[in-house]
């Protein structure tokens, strides 16, 4: 019997130190890559480990629970993001700006495009657009968007900008082999600039790097020019990350969506991660910002509605 609950405490105690470790790597490991990738699932480690403490609860092995428990606060508390805009209301020139990333290889294409004109946005901004869904868009939003920049590509960093407002002016921007677009955006005689961006996916080292290069230089463009400033699209990236929480302070824009706002990978309604991001500077302020299903794509689309407010 004894030896019965020695072996049962040590495989308590071995539990405990375990969850431990991984909850004190998470947190402590450096901004690496690897490192990187394991905490843009914060959020899912914490719910993973109050799962743990309360079944060890339940079974009455208290140091398990405890160090679950622990690990589950250390690990939240990570979840942390710039200081945000808060969503308000007021009076004030409005524009609406929607973003979907379809997904390349998504053929469901009218569904998915009936999905964003239906939110009655101003500006569409749509990621991994091939010459296909070029040629789909073009057919289906021109006549409601007359203004629209397509810059399609078949390695899944296609991109594009429509708008029922008119350009000021518009123009592709490469930052370390990816295109984004720039436009300035006659809000009611009032110039907004909008960028749309889609960050390279951290998917190996080199591609950390390049996404980290990228947001860096974009953080640069964005600082030269004080200029209200919207930007939106898919980072790549989560709140807590090192690189977005430097890209915010670089570029002094303030994010609109929070970090339980998940798009990625989409499952309906449901997601596990925030990569894509509505930011914005100057005397723009948020009224609205939801997120969307986008049919047969893996990411959910953001919808955000700014105003300016030059009074505060």
């Amino acid at each position: 019997m004894k030896a019965t609950r020695y072996h049962s405490s040590t495989r308590q105690l071995v539990l405990a130190v375990a969850v431990l470790t991984v909850a004190c790597t998470l947190v402590f490991a450096p901004d690496a890559y690897v490192p990187m990738l394991a905490r843009s699932f914060m959020l899912w480690w914490a719910v993973l480990f109050a799962a743990i403490a309360l079944i060890a609860g339940l079974r009455k092995q208290w140091w398990c629970s405890a160090a679950s428990f622990a690990s589950a606060l250390l690990v939240l508390i990570q979840v942390r993001t710039p200081v945000m805009e808060p969503i308000t209301l007021g009076n004030g020139h409005g524009l609406r700006i929607a973003h979907m990333n379809v997904w390349q290889p998504n053929e469901d294409r009218a569904r998915a495009i009936a999905t964003v004109v239906a939110t009655d946005a101003d500006l569409i901004s749509v990621q991994e657009v091939s010459p296909e869904w070029a040629v789909a868009l073009r057919s289906a939003l021109a006549k409601d968007y007359p203004y629209h920049h397509i810059v399609p590509n078949t390695n899944c960093y296609g991109i594009a900008l429509f708008s029922k407002r008119p350009f000021i002016s518009v123009r592709t921007i490469t930052i370390a082999g990816a295109p984004f677009i720039e436009a300035m955006v006659d809000v009611d005689g009032e110039a907004v600039r909008v960028f749309a961006v889609h960050a390279t996916s951290p998917g190996s080292y080199a591609h950390f790097r390049r996404r980290n290069a990228q947001l860096t230089a974009l953080a640069e463009r964005i600082r030269s020019e004080p200029i209200p400033t919207l930007v939106i699209g898919d980072l790549n990236t989560v709140h807590w990350d090192g690189a977005y929480e430097r890209f915010c302070a670089r570029s002094g824009l303030r994010p609109i969506n929070s970090p339980f706002t998940i798009t990625w990978p989409s499952l309906g309604p449901f997601a596990l991660i925030p990569l894509d991001h509505a930011l914005l500077s100057g005397a723009l302020r948020p009224t609205l910002l939801s997120s969307f299903e986008v049919s047969g794509s893996d990411h959910r689309g953001l919808l955000a509605e700014v105003r300016l407010d030059h009074a505060r």
